[in-house]
This record gives C-alpha cells, sequence and structure tokens, in this order.
C-alpha cells in the first residue's frame, strides 16, 4: 500500500512539475525510470507473497479482474486522492477546471505523462472496462461535458478493499446474500435433500465444469414458487464447494439502466469474491416491467432480462417459475427441471419440520396438504411457535393456522379465504348430487394412492390436480358445497377475485391469473371462481383486437386449467356460457337443481334453528308446497321473519314466515297470494 501510494504521489509530483516547465516554455522531461522501477519492485514483493499464502484484498484486481498495468496506475492514482490528503491537495492544485475531484485532463497527465495521453483517453471512455466494471466512477452530473472537464472518482468498493474490508457491497445490501458452502446445514450426506435424486449431481457438475469454462454459461432451474429450487441449487453449490451470491430479482430496479448498474455490482462482487450469482425469480424482470400493452412495455421487458445476459459474465444460475424467456434470450441455458416431489419425500419432510408427530401423522399432512417444501417449513415454523405459546402437545388447530399464515400471503390481493361451518348435514341435495360431491373428496383425499402408489399418474399428460363445475339456479348451494369440501378435506377455501385478476391492459390478466394459480398450487389451496361465465366463456369470432385479447386470455385459462395440480371449483348459473373445451378439461360436472317439496321442508326446518322462539305449529310444508325457492331465498326468508318478530318484540309465526317469503318470491320476480 505504502509502496503504491509512494508512486501515485511521486507521479503527481512529477506531473506538477511538468506542467511548470511548459509554462515555462521548457521542454518536457521524459517519463523517470524510477517510475518503472518501482512498479517492477511491487510487483516483486506481491510474487513474493504467493509463496507464503498471504493475499490482499487489493491484489484481487490484478489476479481476479485480470487488469494490467496501466488500469492499475489510473485506479492507484484515484486510491491516492481518496486515501492520502497530501495527493488530494496537489491532484487540486493540478486540475485547470473548479472541481474538488480530479480531471480527465489530470488523471491522464498524471498516470501517463504528456506523450501517452491516447492511453489514458481509452481507459476514462465510457466503455472502458474500468468505468464498465463499475471500478472507477463519473462524479459530474453533466452528460455532454467536454471529456477534459469530467470529473472521477475511484468505486467506494474498491476504496474497501484497499482498507482490507471484505464485507458485502453496501449497494448490495438489499438485494443479494452471500450463501457460504455449508453440507451440515442442507442435510446432505444424511437425510438428503428432498428433491428429484437426478438433478442434483447434474447441477454439482455444471458448478464444477461451468466456472473453468471460456465462454459463459447459463444454468436455469425451473420449477413452482415454493419447490425447493433454491435448497437444490444451494445444496449442488455445497457438493462443489461453490460460495453463490444470491440475488433477490424482484429487488431490483423495473428501470433497465439502473438494474443494469446494479447487476454491474453483482458482477463486480462475484468476480472479487470468486462467487457464482444465483438470480431468484428471474420472472419477476419480465412482470416488473411495466405495462400498457404498448411497445415500449415489451421492450422494457426484453431490456432487463438483456441486462442479465449482458452484465454477468461467465456461470450464473437461475431460478424461475417458468423456462420461457422473453424471446429466448439468455445465453447457452442448460434447462433443469426437477420432478415434483413425491409424497414420500414429503412425509420426510413433515417429519424433519415437526419432529414431535408420528410418522403416521406426517404421512396423514402429506396426504392432506400436499404443499410444496418451502410452504411446509414456513407452516410448521408457525405451528411450532403456536406449541411453544400453548406450552401443551401440538394439535391439528396449530397446523391449520401454520397452513393458514403462509396461504393468505400467497393468495393476498388475488383471492379471499372463506369461512365455512357447512357439513354434510346442511347440504339438501339429490342422492345423485351428493353421491359426486363424496366422489369428488374421495379424488382429492386419494390422490396419492391412486396417482403414486398405483402409479396411474404417469399415463396421462395432462394435470393431475381436481376441477369441478358445479351448475345450476341462484341458491342452490353450490357456494356451500364448496366451503363443505374444504371442510372435509381439512384445508381452506379462496375465492378469486374476479375484478382483481382482470386488467384491461394486455397480458396483465393472464400474469394474474399464473400469478393465482402458481400459489394455490404450491399451497394446496381449494380455489372457488364464483360466477365462473364471466372468465371461462366461450371464445367468440375474431372481429376486432378486442376479441383476439379476450380469446387469448381463454386459452391460457385453457392451458393452465389442465395442468393445475391442485383443486378448482367453478360455479355458474348459465353453465351453456362456458366453453366447451373447459368441459373437456373439468373432471366433475354437478348440477345443482331447484330443491323439491320434501327437500324444501328439509330446508325450512335447518334454517329455523331451535334456538329462535316460535309460537304456535310452524307449517314449513305449506311454504315449501306454496314458495318454489331455493336454499339461499328460503334462509334469506327466515332470516327476514327474524327480523319481523324482533321488530314486533314476539316469537316467530307462521304469518311472519309467509310475509318475508312472498317478499323474497318478489325478489325472484315471481307474484303469490299475500296469505296462505
Amino acid at each position: 500500500m505504502e509502496a503504491e501510494l509512494e508512486l501515485a504521489r511521486g507521479r503527481i509530483r512529477f506531473a506538477l512539475a511538468e506542467r511548470q516547465r511548459v509554462a515555462n516554455g521548457e521542454r518536457s522531461a521524459e517519463w523517470p525510470p524510477a517510475f518503472i522501477e518501482g512498479e517492477a519492485y511491487v510487483e516483486a514483493r506481491l510474487d513474493a507473497t504467493r509463496a507464503w499464502r498471504v493475499t490482499f484484498p487489493i491484489t484481487w484486481l490484478r489476479e481476479r479482474l485480470a487488469l494490467g498495468h496501466n488500469e492499475r496506475r489510473l485506479i492507484w492514482v484515484l486510491l491516492a486522492h481518496e486515501l492520502c490528503a497530501r495527493s488530494r491537495g496537489m491532484l487540486r492544485e493540478l486540475n485547470t477546471e473548479n472541481s474538488a475531484d480530479p480531471t480527465t485532463d489530470t488523471l491522464r497527465l498524471v498516470a501517463f505523462g504528456t506523450r501517452s495521453y491516447a492511453e489514458g483517453s481509452r481507459l476514462l471512455a465510457q466503455n472502458s472496462p474500468l468505468v464498465l466494471q463499475g471500478l472507477i466512477e463519473r462524479t459530474d452530473t453533466d452528460a455532454a461535458a467536454a471529456d477534459h472537464r469530467k470529473t472521477w472518482k475511484i468505486a467506494r468498493r474498491v476504496a474497501a478493499l484497499a482498507n482490507e474490508d471484505l464485507s458485502m457491497d453496501p449497494d448490495l445490501f438489499r438485494i443479494a446474500t452471500v450463501v457460504v458452502p455449508d453440507e451440515s446445514e442442507l442435510g446432505i450426506g444424511n437425510e438428503g435433500v428432498e428433491t428429484d435424486p437426478d438433478c442434483l449431481p447434474m447441477l454439482a457438475a455444471a458448478f464444477a465444469n461451468g466456472r473453468h469454462e471460456g465462454e459463459g454459461r447459463t444454468v436455469l432451474v425451473q420449477g413452482q414458487k415454493g419447490s425447493g429450487r433454491r435448497t437444490l441449487l444451494r445444496a449442488a453449490a455445497a457438493r462443489s464447494k461453490v460460495e453463490l451470491l444470491e440475488v433477490d430479482c424482484r429487488r431490483l430496479s423495473t428501470n433497465p439502466a439502473e438494474a443494469r448498474t446494479q447487476l454491474r455490482a453483482i458482477a463486480r462482487e462475484c468476480r472479487l469474491f470468486d462467487r457464482v450469482p444465483l438470480l431468484r425469480d428471474l420472472d419477476s424482470l419480465v412482470a416488473a416491467a411495466p405495462v400498457g400493452g404498448e411497445p415500449s412495455a415489451t421492450k422494457a421487458q426484453h431490456d432487463l432480462v438483456d441486462a442479465v445476459h449482458l452484465e454477468l459474465d461467465g456461470l450464473f444460475v437461475l431460478g424461475t417459475i417458468s423456462a420461457l424467456i422473453p424471446g429466448n434470450r439468455l445465453r447457452h441455458p442448460q434447462i433443469i427441471e426437477p420432478r415434483p416431489i413425491t409424497g414420500l419425500q414429503r412425509v420426510r419432510l413433515w417429519t424433519r419440520a415437526l419432529p414431535m408427530i408420528s410418522l403416521d401423522d406426517a404421512d396423514l399432512l402429506a396426504t392432506m396438504y400436499p404443499i410444496a417444501p418451502a410452504l411446509i417449513a414456513g407452516a410448521a415454523a408457525v405451528a411450532r411457535a403456536q406449541l411453544q405459546a400453548s406450552r401443551g402437545a401440538l394439535k391439528p388447530g396449530h397446523v391449520r393456522i401454520g397452513l393458514r399464515s403462509v396461504l393468505d400471503g400467497q393468495l393476498n390481493g388475488l383471492a379471499n379465504r372463506i369461512e365455512s361451518h357447512h357439513t354434510k348435514h346442511s347440504l339438501v341435495l339429490p342422492a345423485d348430487q351428493r353421491e359426486s360431491i363424496d366422489e369428488l373428496i374421495s379424488r382429492v383425499k386419494h390422490r396419492r394412492t391412486v396417482y403414486e402408489t398405483w402409479e396411474l399418474g404417469t399415463q396421462s399428460a395432462r394435470g393431475l390436480g381436481v376441477s369441478a363445475l358445479f351448475s345450476g339456479p341462484p341458491g342452490t348451494g353450490k357456494t356451500m358445497a364448496a366451503g363443505l369440501i374444504a371442510n372435509e378435506l381439512g384445508t381452506d377455501l379462496y375465492q378469486v377475485d374476479i375484478s382483481k385478476i382482470s386488467s384491461k391492459w394486455i397480458g396483465e390478466t393472464e400474469k394474474n391469473l399464473a400469478a393465482l394459480f402458481d400459489a394455490a398450487e404450491a399451497g394446496h389451496a381449494i380455489l372457488l371462481f364464483d360466477e365462473a361465465d364471466s372468465l371461462f366463456g366461450k371464445r367468440t369470432e375474431v372481429k376486432s383486437s378486442n376479441d383476439r385479447h379476450s380469446n387469448q386470455e381463454t386459452n391460457f385459462l385453457l392451458q393452465r386449467l389442465e395442468s393445475f395440480r391442485g383443486v378448482c371449483i367453478l360455479t355458474t348459473n348459465n353453465d351453456t356460457a362456458i366453453d366447451e373445451a373447459f368441459r373437456r378439461r373439468i373432471s366433475m360436472h354437478v348440477h345443482f337443481p331447484m330443491p323439491e317439496v320434501a327437500e324444501r321442508i328439509h330446508l325450512w326446518q335447518t334454517m329455523m334453528r331451535e334456538t329462535v322462539p316460535v309460537t304456535g305449529k310452524l307449517d314449513f310444508a305449506a311454504l315449501a308446497t306454496r314458495f318454489v325457492m331455493s336454499g339461499g331465498y328460503i334462509r334469506n326468508a327466515v332470516l327476514r321473519a327474524a327480523f319481523f318478530a324482533a321488530d314486533a318484540n314476539t316469537p316467530v309465526t307462521n304469518k311472519h314466515l309467509a310475509r318475508a317469503a312472498q317478499l323474497e318470491y318478489q325478489a325472484m320476480g315471481r307474484i303469490m297470494p299475500s296469505s296462505l
């Protein structure tokens, strides 16, 4: 350090003397041989330290960034300006402009003398390696300034290395973390990583070989959110003794120019510390680009992905949900798509996450909640916290709270959780429809046995999810049946907020739907599309751009529903409006008819709770015979009658019920006599 700084000070003093000679009309002096000898002395000292196995961080500029003599000479002049007060004063004296930082003119004179201006101009150009790697930075703000007036400083990262500060670049604190290879933390060598067994050695080989190849290489691991992509990549890096710099692409700037600056800092950090960049959720760069259907939006998306490809050299690895990156713009990608984890692997994950449960309980959790590995870890952490707070034994309610905590966050803004307390006794349906509901529940409960144990899932290329269409008049119990199914399966029902899914911007609806299905699939949530014909309607003849984009949304839904591995329920009052292609992809179609007289009697009796005060014998048979209403309208009539009675401060009577039923009947667009 002292030798390099003394050389820089010597060059500054020589430049001051040279300027004075020129001002006096004297001939320029030759570049002193002592400077070249001093540089050779420093190089020899550094070479000698290798035998001692000692490394100095500032020397990484030469060893890991392959900077030559001229680049390092310029860097040391700027370091002298940053670290040495005497050098700073002399450089200001040299400046011909009124600036605290050295100008291009000053740096060319100090680093290369009056006879090598061309080399200085090359190294201080905007496309020079020193600028592109973020080792030196402009400090003036005038983009149109003449070259000789531009001012410069050493990058904060390089100054930190000179001071032997090895902490991560502060500019990356919010977007990146360092992952040191630690096999014990990942369980490698004992229990193993629960993933596709073929992928781990494949990735480990990519890490081992990719770092030594001259040409840049991309390894892309594709999988659903929370499916264990990051764990798999960390495990492969640990096996190969590779240190990762893990970058959350969701935190990168959406401005292509700013994102490019951040990526340059990432590339510099990886080269300096011999790390491999791991970019998580690359898909978010596409989703984060400005929307609006304009060409500029598409260009911004491409620019963001291009920035990754252009600014990161060598090996880098990506974690994405989709392998379809706009324009296939990634260089020579090796795409690895792990198979979904099996039920047995999920059992082991639950066992490790909740060590206090039995193997049978873990098997039950794996069957009832086939959620992604990351969500298992998150739900188990919340369940353990609940257990610690209660200081008792682990209960199903603890796990249920844990599951809700992770699912609510995944589906926030796209769907709302519906609380339902309905049981099979609450639902009044004909025998055939009840049997269909039972079959749907059984399909979900026994998916693991049929698809995995009996291996029938390998015979179909379609998704292994369960989808159902509930059709029928309003109030016949379609939504109630969806809640009942969720209760029977011990999971939660999420009603899709179509107003937040649909967007007038081209492509935005598809993005929202993709996020919805991905989150539901990872968390094994039951999705409920009420009034599904608004989204799943028939495609129309293309007569305008609106028709074309509407059909594109329908086509996307068709593809995503076919590959969906979760549970999806659609309800509609008009099943003829549903596109025929959806019918072929739906596992079950259950029609909810208007209840018959006997069923309506049962509904009236069920709605009128024993806690409601009544007077006289209520004639439910007469009500059911005269008023042909579905369960939803009957419930409304009972509530109306109760409010009539409460307002009159009397028990509920037949008169209250008849009046309420007539009003509901009128709301249905029908007219009945005013008395029974």
